[in-house]
């Protein structure tokens, strides 16, 4: 696996603005959990490529190290719930 880079968010918004590969994703929720997805856009426009449900006081990682997906032209979070963290790992 390439070097890879990582971002945080806990509300929607840019992991990237560029087109990128995703290896994996590590999810965290608080007392109610949610829906996130990661769409292949800059403005949450694109597709959603990869998208769950998180558990309310929860952590999961979801390992897409032998299987990458490819975001074409940005990766937008978008959080539903209010008390998610993603953490996106990735590469340029």
């Amino acid at each position: 696996m390439p070097f890879v880079q990582t971002s945080v968010v806990s509300s929607d918004g840019s992991i990237t603005t560029a087109p990128a590969i995703v290896y994996g994703v590590l999810v965290a929720a608080g007392g109610t959990g949610g829906l996130w997805q990661l769409n292949d856009s800059t403005d949450d426009s694109g597709d959603d490529l990869i998208s769950g449900f998180a558990q309310a006081s929860s952590q999961t990682y979801i390992d897409l190290s032998q299987s990458p997906v490819q975001f074409s032209t940005g990766i937008r979070a978008d959080l539903a719930g209010t008390n998610q963290i993603l953490t996106v790992f990735y590469t340029s």
